[in-house]
């Protein structure tokens, strides 16, 4: 889906704030002020660590917990009051119910004959129909996460909440998996919010996506936008390893221990981190007569301490050394570059470390 800022929106979260009791009674504060808006047929994704409050905000978007501060808004795109589906980790399906009976307990308020014909209609939808008289342990991993998906859908909600819905799945069985529940949801038309601190699952699910910290939205955007244009070295911090190197600013340039690169649009004298993907690096057997000090030529010299071969890509330990004076800095970065076979009787030796100055990225330090 195209994200159409002209769609009605299914949800509204605005200023939402929830706090709760720890083990020694003080008060901690999980989701911290936080906003944004879901549109019919949009997929949004949640990122973010361990215990940033990914799977309370879906809890309080679910309605299983009330917010202390903040409104949160579901639309409901029928007359009928809204009603919101969860799939959960764990899926939640009852073993001693067969498909169909797991369906009908989500619609067992509708009369007798309509549940028939939409438990028909999801079991064709999640290609479990002639499954309905199984048991739950008797489907493979990806049949029960289709069922539960259907016992979701059944009620015909306007929200799908997801809580780290493939985490229990084999890594193999992961991408089929999650292939078939994207397009299982396209072609009920419903919004969904999934949460994850997968970034690959995020942004492949996602049309837009929000990273989290400590209760708190850092940033909102598509995952391209989110990818090239991250706010802050946390949001870039998860989309693959980076480095990240510090420095000052001199005559609109930052001078760091892999060398000095362009700055031009912050302040004399501000503090700023550089944000160096492994890609941006560049490495090549050392060269005595090229000028490092040179902006157009390598910036600093480093020694190759362990490779690693990951099939399209090989992954580069490396420690700077400085040949000049032996003053600098000595600091490790991590570079990743296109299947290129090193000798590994060359661990060791000296390289000249190149950066494309385009894939860095600039953060004053607050």
């Amino acid at each position: 889906m195209q994200y159409d800022v002209s769609q009605t929106n299914v949800l509204s979260v605005n200023a939402v704030s929830f706090t709760y009791q720890g083990a020694r009674q003080e008060t901690l504060r999980a989701i911290n002020d936080v906003s944004f808006t879901l549109k019919q047929g949009e997929f949004f994704s949640l990122l973010g660590p361990s215990g940033c409050g990914k799977s309370t905000l879906l809890r309080l978007i679910a309605g299983l917990q009330s917010p202390d501060k903040g409104v949160i808004d579901i639309h409901s795109m029928s007359n009928t009051p809204r009603k919101v589906g969860m799939v959960f980790q764990d899926l939640a399906l009852f073993p001693h119910m067969t498909v169909a009976k797991n369906i009908e307990f989500a619609i067992k308020h509708m009369p007798r004959a309509d549940r028939k014909t939409r438990i028909d209609e999801v079991l064709h939808l999640v290609r479990l129909t002639t499954k309905r008289d199984h048991y739950p342990h008797t489907l493979s991993g990806g049949q029960q996460q289709r069922l539960a998906l259907a016992r979701s859908l059944a009620p015909k909600p306007d929200l799908i909440l997801l809580d780290e819905p493939f985490a229990s799945q084999d890594v193999s069985l992961r991408r089929s998996i999650r292939n078939d529940v994207i397009d299982i949801l396209k072609q009920s038309d419903v919004a969904a919010i999934l949460v994850t601190h997968d970034p690959e699952e995020a942004m492949y699910f996602a049309d837009r996506m929000a990273i989290m910290r400590a209760g708190h939205i850092e940033q909102i955007g598509t995952p391209q936008e989110l990818y090239q244009n991250p706010m802050n070295a946390f949001v870039a911090s998860f989309f693959g390893d980076i480095n990240i190197v510090e420095g000052v600013i001199e005559k609109g340039f930052l001078n760091t221990p892999v060398g000095v690169i362009p700055a031009h649009h912050f302040q004399e004298g501000a503090n700023v981190q550089a944000v160096i993907r492994p890609e941006a690096i560049k490495i090549q057997s050392h060269d005595p007569a090229i000028d490092h000090h040179s902006f157009e030529h390598a910036h600093t010299h480093a020694l190759l301490r362990h490779t690693r071969y990951l099939g399209q890509s090989t992954q580069l330990s490396l420690i700077t050394k400085d040949i000049d004076d032996g003053q600098a800095v000595t600091i490790s970065l991590n570079a990743r570059i296109p299947d290129m076979p090193i000798d590994a009787n060359t661990q060791n030796d000296l390289y000249d470390i190149f950066v494309d100055n385009d894939q860095v990225l600039l953060f004053e330090k607050k």
